[in-house]
């Protein structure tokens, strides 16, 4: 079986730079371990594996596919860039028709439509909270996390289990 296997350098327009994904393109099922396997040899952040939802479907004129993303050493359950990747393959190597396309995933239905020569994400929105945590807590945790950063606000979605952290807004993101 030929597994065709894409490295995509999302969030640019210029090789080497951006955050690289793999992206597998499967006519057929796979074994669960074989996804796994793929993205350790990949060994890059993530590996998306766009599969056909029907045996009918095709990468060229379908709109909606599956899609998982695995890292080298798990399946994760959303990847923003390596959906933005698979996208983009579709959209501009198979060269899809469709102006909008669905991905179904482990965190739902999520959206990719080419506008104009960019492809927009949809990706889905969980509610968080703002976190109050003792004085002493909160030190360890900034001087691990983000060292003498000041830290604007910290928050918990119950969905994702995530701990937000949201740096000053006066920082220059290129150097962060």
């Amino acid at each position: 079986m030929q597994v065709p296997i894409f490295t995509v350098d999302a969030f640019t327009n210029r090789p080497f730079s951006g955050n690289p994904a793999a992206v597998c393109l499967l006519e057929n099922d796979l074994d669960e371990d074989l996804h796994q396997k793929i993205a350790t040899e990949m060994n890059l952040s993530e590996t998306a594996f766009i599969r056909k939802l029907h045996p009918e479907d095709d990468f060229t004129k379908s709109s909606c596919f599956g899609l998982r993303w695995f890292t080298p050493a798990n399946e994760v359950p959303l990847c923003g860039h390596a959906t933005l990747a698979s996208a983009a393959v579709l959209f501009h190597v198979q060269k899809n028709t469709n102006s909008v396309l669905t991905f179904v995933t482990l965190s739902g239905e999520l959206k990719a439509r080419q506008v104009e020569d960019h492809i927009v994400l949809d990706l889905p929105l969980y509610i968080t909270y703002p976190q109050v945590i003792f004085l002493c807590v909160l030190y360890l945790f900034h001087q691990a996390a983000v060292g003498d950063m000041i830290v604007q606000d910290l928050r918990y979605s119950p969905d994702t289990k995530k701990l937000l952290v949201r740096l000053s807004d006066a920082y220059d993101r290129c150097l962060i």
